[in-house]
């Protein structure tokens, strides 16, 4: 099978189609104040490349033994890529494995908005991770997982491609994101549980369409055998990440891309915004006028939370510095088996030549993307990397007051939940003290009015077009304007 190189098509058009549909009724919402999109929008798979159905069909599809999880089961695409279950959330926070009596010991951190595809087919967002780190605050990093450890590079030495035409088209999807699908949860006995490579290559074997789509990608027989089940596997992975880095996962289509695109001079305040929303905009990046009141930065999110320009108006702003930081995050005593406190970044430096004892208890600055997307009013999220706060008004009311309230422990309550210390006006103990960057945060003196207002700004990144899973698999003819966008 030989596949030359095409220029753009009508195809390339298409795969956009529906969520630019998405986009202009959102428009027209923002212009009439109300709400007219569906719940749902998704590109259809054939609007894809072949190594983004591949990838897309990877994820939904319950490889898991027993057969009961998926990818999507942790990172569900109506919770912005984290955890869909409303109840795990509030309480144990860590997802029950495809085996139920196992568990994890973290919050799923989200697979949106981590490296995206931009419509010239360049990779951005997240970098392999790398020696820059240091002290609070630190450099950008990269990396993924809450520690860094899918570092971007386990795939760099294995040969996956079948020419240099394959290798041309897919070796840009090589990265951190691929790192995270080829770590792996198909076989970690705490999450989908398979007990080798072989296992999960079988399971896909038997789809409908596991061995069609392969070779459509890859130009290669789907073969599980051992001598070549390790170039299968991360094969697996890189298509994993190609749909994780496509632009259905990534639309860009928040109700604040939406107004910034259609506000009159692209600055804010925006035309479309409420006054709390735009006022939380200020507040975020340090600059509300006539606040007098507050310190240097007023609510210092902008400082982590940012990865492109000052002034918050950047097209692909993905709000991360893909940098690692300890906030001050209390003990998640919840977790099941109430593990230790987690050590991030310093358990992935540890032993190498970037080891530092500064490096404890930092973890990935999330991006706040769809921090507030969720399944449904009553719905719960968890936040933070072992998911301790319950609300976006509880952590913005951490960040705020971390260190001007009491401790929780001098109070005598001791392993004290989100819901205790909000009730008794204190905060527990950080997991990891010493490390934290607390008194850079922890009292900015901001009003309740100041923290509603940020979260009111928060609130308006949740992307609008939610991915669904896909349709049913029909067989299909081989069509080459499906192996690229070029």
């Amino acid at each position: 099978m030989t596949h030359s190189r095409i220029t753009k098509t009508v195809f390339q058009i298409s795969a956009r189609k529906k969520s630019k549909t998405a986009m202009l009724v959102t428009s027209i919402g923002l212009l009439l104040g109300v709400s007219l999109l569906p719940g749902k929008v998704s590109a259809d798979e054939s609007d894809l490349t072949y190594i983004e159905e591949f990838g897309k069909r990877l994820f939904f599809e319950n490889i898991s033994d027993p057969k009961r999880q998926s990818c999507a089961s942790c990172h569900h695409p109506g919770a912005g890529g984290t955890n869909g279950v409303s109840g795990v959330n509030l309480k144990q926070v860590a997802v029950t494995g495809a085996n139920p009596h196992t568990v994890g010991a973290l919050k799923p951190p989200t697979n949106k908005y981590v490296q995206f595809i931009t419509e010239d087919g360049e990779v951005q967002g997240l970098p392999n991770f790398n020696n820059t780190c240091g002290r609070f605050p630190t450099g950008i990093c990269g990396g993924a997982f809450w520690n860094g450890r899918a570092k971007g590079d386990s795939t760099l030495d294995m040969n996956l491609f079948m020419d240099d035409h394959y290798a041309e088209l897919y070796s840009k999807y090589r990265g951190p994101v691929t790192d995270q699908a080829h770590a792996s949860p198909f076989i970690n006995p705490v999450e989908q549980g398979h007990k080798n490579k072989v296992a999960v290559c079988q399971q896909i074997a038997k789809t409908k369409w596991g061995a069609e789509l392969y070779d459509y990608t890859w130009g290669l027989k789907l073969s599980c055998n051992e001598k070549t089940i390790d170039e299968v596997f991360a094969r697996f992975a890189v298509s994993l990440g190609a749909w994780q880095m496509s632009y259905e996962n990534n639309p860009y289509d928040s109700k604040r891309d939406l107004a910034l695109k259609s506000d009159k001079d692209g600055k804010f305040p925006l035309d479309s915004f409420t006054d709390e929303e735009n006022l939380g905009h200020d507040l975020f990046y340090g600059v509300a006028e006539n606040r007098d009141d507050l310190g240097f930065g007023q609510g210092r999110c902008g400082f982590c939370h940012r990865s492109g320009n000052r002034s918050g108006t950047s097209e692909h702003e993905r709000y991360t510095d893909d940098s690692y930081h300890n906030i001050g995050t209390p003990r998640n005593y919840e977790i099941p088996g109430s593990p230790e406190a987690d050590d991030g970044l310093h358990a992935t430096t540890l032993g190498t030549d970037m080891e530092n004892p500064l490096h404890m208890g930092s973890h990935k600055t999330p991006t706040l993307r769809n921090t507030d997307l969720r399944l449904g009013k009553g719905f719960t999220k968890a936040y933070g990397h072992n998911g301790y706060f319950k609300s976006l008004k509880s952590i913005v009311h951490f960040y705020n007051t971390a260190i001007a309230k009491d401790r929780c422990e001098d109070l005598g309550i001791m392993e004290a939940t989100e819901k205790e210390a909000l009730a008794n006006n204190c905060w527990p103990t950080p997991e990891h003290e010493d490390t934290s960057a607390l008194g850079f945060i922890g009292d900015l003196k901001l009003t309740d009015k100041d923290e509603d207002a940020i979260v009111a700004y928060l609130m308006t990144l949740s992307d609008t077009s939610i991915v669904k899973q896909p349709k049913p698999y029909k067989s299909q003819k081989y069509d080459e304007s499906r192996l690229s966008r070029d």
